[in-house]
């Protein structure tokens, strides 16, 4: 081979390297650019997500405190009830007696814990849950949709009846619905109570007159002072039985039959497990009967009052 054409090789080596040199570098600049532009499509990407995973959350959600947690950790349960009879009421000496007593103090016992009873009117009942004053309503709560739509109800662990007393007065013989049913007539229901929705499916024609508690209620319908009212057994029949003549039970059959539930505030998983395991329980090794048919089924505890 001559000299030229050594030389001509040698360029086109020459050139040949130089070409893939700038082919490479061209290959890497652009996985280089393909890669950050992925990672800026891919930051826009996850800049544009961010507010679908830091929306807010549900009530429930936000509203999740591991309550039973902090209930053992300050050795105290509050709880909420209203003064109903035979539910909660006070003793001679002042002290809070009833069925919804006996259920609060053998939670707390369970959860090793000290009893503290938070008595308030019905209409108070769920601001206080809401707002933390109480941990628990064990008031008999009837659970409704709008209810639960606020708190979380536990299992039924107890039933109550509805009864219509009347005033013997106002009402002497008058022993049907359609008596009740009169623009003339006042019914009496416990302010913040269920009993005041079936008041007025019941007895749409009639006045309702609201009281802030049970012992309002059964007094005026006592005295005169309006001419129905609707309780919970056994209070109509403690009641009548304790008001002489004055107050009787107008219809023979009940106006509901009601569930009643624990209450507590939503997110609170924990705790409401621990409550249907304890009705569940108790429910089985018959504590929760006994205590039925102790305060519900006879008057024997009339005498502490």
């Amino acid at each position: 081979m001559c000299a030229f054409d050594k030389r001509y090789g040698r360029e086109i080596n020459m050139h040949n390297k130089k070409f893939t040199g700038l082919f490479v570098f061209a290959i890497v600049i652009l996985i280089v650019g393909s890669g950050f532009a992925h990672a800026q499509k891919g930051g826009r990407k996850s800049a544009a997500a961010a507010p679908a995973r830091s929306a807010a959350p549900p009530p429930a959600i936000l509203n999740n405190v591991d309550t039973l947690t902090m209930i053992r950790r300050s050795n105290r349960l509050n709880v909420g009830v209203a003064s109903y009879v035979p539910w909660a009421m006070h003793d001679k000496s002042g002290k809070l007696i009833g069925f919804e007593i006996d259920v609060a103090q053998k939670l707390a016992d369970d959860l090793g814990v000290e009893l503290n009873l938070m008595p308030s009117g019905q209409s108070s009942l769920l601001d206080n849950l809401l707002s933390k004053r109480v941990d628990i309503l064990v008031t008999g709560m009837y659970p409704t949709p709008q209810r639960a739509l606020l708190v979380n109800f536990s299992e039924p662990y107890a039933k109550s009846k509805i009864e219509l007393i009347a005033s013997r007065d106002k009402m002497r013989d008058k022993g049907d619905r359609r008596h009740y049913d009169d623009p003339e007539v006042t019914i009496g229901v416990v302010s913040g109570a269920v009993y005041e929705s079936i008041a007025r499916s019941e007895f749409p024609k009639a006045k309702i007159q609201l009281f802030d508690n049970e012992a309002e209620l059964m007094e005026a319908v006592g005295t005169g002072a309006i001419n129905a009212a609707m309780a919970s057994t056994p209070g109509p029949e403690f009641a009548m039985k304790h008001g002489g003549a004055r107050i009787y039970r107008p219809l023979a059959d009940p106006l509901e039959t009601l569930d009643e539930s624990l209450a507590i505030r939503k997110g609170d998983i924990d705790f409401l497990n621990f409550l249907n395991t304890w009705i569940r329980y108790y429910e089985r090794n018959g504590w929760l009967k006994a205590k039925r048919a102790y305060w519900f089924e006879n008057t024997e505890w009339a005498d502490q009052l």
